[in-house]
């Protein structure tokens, strides 16, 4: 069983990483060129493309290398850290959970039960039927 407080990972799957910034409430610009993503950290009406120029701030960046996803973001970012730390931990924790997910259906599990516990979290029970041939 496994159970998530805090996860360190890699960036790898770009449908994941998509879905749960949605889920997390941010919105997303995607070059779709070179497959960089840029999310705000504090919304507003000027933000504009901030990974080729440095005149609109507040932002995260998501670069893609060839295997993974490095993060950027600009210098006024650094000054608002705990903002900043709570979307990177809130996004780190999320990402590792969906990517669990993901790749467990990917390999044939079904979700067959969602357990709530009284500590307001969820527990969900995969299976996997596998035919043995004699």
């Amino acid at each position: 069983m496994s159970h998530y407080t805090s996860i360190k990972t890699k960036y790898t799957n770009p449908i994941v990483l998509k879905k749960v910034i949605n889920k997390l409430g941010y919105p997303y610009m995607e070059h779709k060129l070179n497959k960089n993503m840029e999310v705000p950290l504090i919304c507003s009406r000027d933000l504009r493309s901030t990974i080729y120029d440095n005149y609109y701030n507040n932002y995260l960046a998501f670069k893609a290398n060839k295997l993974s996803y490095t993060i950027i973001t600009d210098s006024q970012s650094w000054t608002k850290k705990e903002l900043l730390n709570i979307f990177l931990k809130k996004l780190e924790l999320n990402y590792g959970y969906s990517e669990t997910i993901y790749q467990a259906l990917d390999l044939g599990f079904i979700r067959s039960k969602v357990i709530k516990d009284q500590n307001k979290t969820n527990r969900f029970i995969f299976q996997r039927c596998v035919e043995i041939k004699r």
